[in-house]
């Protein structure tokens, strides 16, 4: 709330949609009333209930369930003033690739004909290969979107470049951002791409390469407080770590800083893109601001 003038849409993940095609949940009235007075868009996510197999695989093949959950969606926006939704559906399996695509232009004709916006939240994509993805992940979870059959219902693409699945150090490694950013391009229009830019910590211990911990700025500072450290920049990943020793373990946290983040939004001004998505708000490092507000 500090950072009201640096922020264009707020986008809580408070709904989700469930088996019966009902639409639960809420916006804090509080948020609400700030962000009309800061004249900030209110787009809320809307989930799979929590990334549950059922309520999509209903909403996505039950059409009465699916005009329903479409019905309901348009309402609660009216109601509530919202800017319009995000749809949030994960852990899909690639067989509901063409009917989630079906789902997400159905509710997109809906919005806009209500003069509502329509965004969609996908797994970062760097190919289309299976094979360049481990442990069956497109498969069971990334390629079922259709990157470039979603962009023309859209009004923008929330690209999750948060985690880099077979990173060994920070959540987004550069090179695997740069190569997410160039496949989007080659199905999405620069202007409906909001790349994402993780605002949290991962921790590895060093002696066993184990992830062991993420985190936000909370955890950042204790370490600073309570840890002998060194703090460095990796010029591979374009980002900053620490180094730090406890009970004779030495760790390694990766995080995002102001440095790490304006390059970032460097990279996404240089491609002519809608935009960046965080998350979440209260991870990040103070210095992000100054970054962002640059």
């Amino acid at each position: 709330m500090a950072h009201a003038a640096s922020i264009d849409i707020f986008a809580p993940q408070t709904y989700g949609l469930y088996e019966s095609g009902d639409l639960i949940g809420t916006v804090d009235p509080t948020l609400l009333v700030f962000a009309k007075k800061n004249n900030i868009k209110v787009m809320p996510l809307v989930t799979n209930d929590g990334f549950a197999h059922g309520p999509f695989a209903e909403i996505l093949t039950n059409p009465q369930k699916q005009q329903a959950a479409i019905s309901a969606m348009v309402s609660e926006a009216l109601k509530y003033g919202y800017w319009g939704w995000q749809i949030d559906f994960e852990q899909m399996g690639i067989a509901y690739r063409d009917s989630f695509t079906a789902f997400v232009r159905h509710t997109a004709a809906a919005m806009h004909q209500n003069g509502l916006t329509l965004s969609v939240a996908v797994f970062a994509q760097h190919s289309e290969n299976p094979a360049d993805y481990t442990n069956g992940l497109w498969s069971g979870a990334v390629g079922v979107y259709d990157y470039l059959a979603l962009a023309p219902s859209v009004d923008f693409l929330s690209i999750m470049s948060y985690d880099d699945p077979v990173s060994l150090g920070p959540p987004a490694t550069w090179a695997w951002y740069k190569k997410v950013l160039a496949f989007t391009l080659t199905k999405v229009p620069p202007e409906k791409i909001s790349m994402g830019i993780p605002l949290y910590y991962w921790l590895w211990n060093d002696v066993t390469g184990e992830k062991i911990e993420a985190g936000g700025n909370e955890g950042i500072q204790n370490v600073f407080n309570k840890r002998y450290v060194t703090v460095r920049w990796s010029a591979k990943h374009h980002m900053p770590y620490l180094e730090y020793w406890k009970k004779g373990f030495p760790y390694t946290l990766w995080y995002e800083n102001g440095r790490s983040v304006a390059e970032k939004i460097a990279l996404i001004k240089k491609n002519k893109l809608y935009g960046f998505s965080a998350w979440a708000l209260g991870l990040e490092r103070p210095n992000v601001w100054d970054a962002v507000e640059e």
